[in-house]
């Protein structure tokens, strides 16, 4: 017959055996949890896009595969999650995630985190800082988009593309120069783009076209689209009524003649 006390002294070195193991498993449970607990609390941002076009691509990188795109002014939430290209380590992406729930990645130079869109309802002076005492060279022009990224007193610091440069400008401004209504931001992209077309008769349907939605009637910038609409149909009209005149004209010429 077998030793009871020697059954139970091999049961305890068995159980002493295996405890290491399971506070091990049970430390990297935690680890896995604490991990998970992490990466689901990381801290979103609104944001918003200050460049038209902007791509958003699956992986953070130019190679990515292209899911849509993103236009200026329009309104992100960033996932406070950044990410260099493999191929280009100075070139920085952020995720976002559209109005729609769409999430993907974009160059981080266009989005604007914590920022605020706006468009100029003046002509306005660029400020290197919050001091009469700086004014620059630069300014924006009346229905420029910017965004608003910081607010000092009566200064605002602003980023955007002006319509005169070619690459992103920052500085500050005095306050009140600026529209933050969505209707007024909308109006001057589409009046902008209308009036970059080269086919005269284009831009005429673009305006129209933009005057026909009732959803931009109360724009502050319509008045903007109906001058500009009045001023081409015009000339149109002017250049008819004189074509008929010529016309007019060759024919009692030429009944003189006869």
């Amino acid at each position: 017959m077998k030793n009871p006390n020697l059954l139970i002294v091999l049961l305890l070195f068995a159980i002493a055996c295996s405890s290491p193991q399971s506070e091990g498993e049970t430390s990297e449970e935690s680890t896995n949890d604490e991990s998970e607990m992490a990466e689901s609390t990381i801290e979103e941002s609104p944001a918003v896009c200050i460049w038209d076009n902007i791509s958003v691509r699956e992986t953070p990188t130019a190679e990515g595969k292209w899911i849509t795109s993103i236009s200026v002014g329009e309104s992100l939430t960033y996932k406070g999650i950044e990410a260099f290209d493999s191929l280009n380590k100075d070139r920085k992406y952020l995720k976002i995630q559209l109005n729609d729930g769409t999430e993907g990645w974009s160059i981080a130079d266009f989005i604007v985190v914590d920022g605020e869109i706006g468009v100029f309802l003046e002509e306005t002076f660029i400020y290197n800082r919050p001091d009469l005492l700086t004014k620059s060279d630069k300014k924006y022009e009346r229905l420029d988009i910017i965004a608003v990224q910081n607010i000092q007193d009566d200064w605002q610091e602003i980023v955007g593309k002006r319509a005169e440069g070619k690459w992103i400008d920052s500085g500050w401004i005095k306050r009140g120069k600026l529209s933050f209504e969505s209707i007024d931001i909308a109006v001057a992209k589409f009046f902008k783009e209308a009036v970059e077309n080269e086919d005269e008769t284009k831009q005429i349907e673009a305006l129209n076209l933009i005057l026909e939605n009732p959803d931009l009637s109360e724009s502050k910038i319509m008045v903007d689209v109906k001058s500009k609409y009045t001023e081409l149909t015009n000339t149109g009209n002017d250049q008819l009524a004189a074509s008929d005149s010529l016309k007019q004209s060759g024919s009692s010429d030429s009944l003189m003649v006869e």
